[in-house]
């Protein structure tokens, strides 16, 4: 969802701050690099850069992460353009993802929501 300058996930994050979309933005090969290399020990996984690619939650091309995640996979079902819209705001899904951050980026992207909820 589009709003004024940022571009809101289903969970609430501003896919504008975020280091993969801003260096697919910058089309920065070595940032993505660096990148999956940190999210590779992160998750124990082997990333690739080209996994890092986003261009926001609501596009086609996504990071390996968001592509993935259940939060906006429910979202898309619903047919919603963030959590916000939907009738079980807060649900526990929703709550789960959070508690999986640190608490700055969860209480940030909750304000993002409330506000596009009111």
């Amino acid at each position: 969802m589009v709003e004024g300058q940022k571009i809101i996930a289903f969970c609430g994050l501003d896919c504008m701050e975020c280091e993969a979309y801003k260096a697919t933005q910058e089309n920065d090969l070595m940032k993505l690099a660096s990148i999956a290399e940190r999210w590779s020990k992160q998750d124990e996984t082997d990333y690739a850069p080209k996994d890092m690619f986003c261009d926001g939650c609501h596009a086609d091309r996504l990071n390996i992460y968001c592509r993935s995640c259940d939060v906006r996979g429910c979202g898309l079902e619903k047919g919603h353009k963030s959590c916000a819209q939907c009738d079980e705001y807060v649900c526990e899904k929703l709550r789960q993802e959070w508690n999986s951050w640190g608490e700055a980026d969860w209480t940030v992207a909750k304000a993002n929501l409330d506000r596009i909820k009111s």
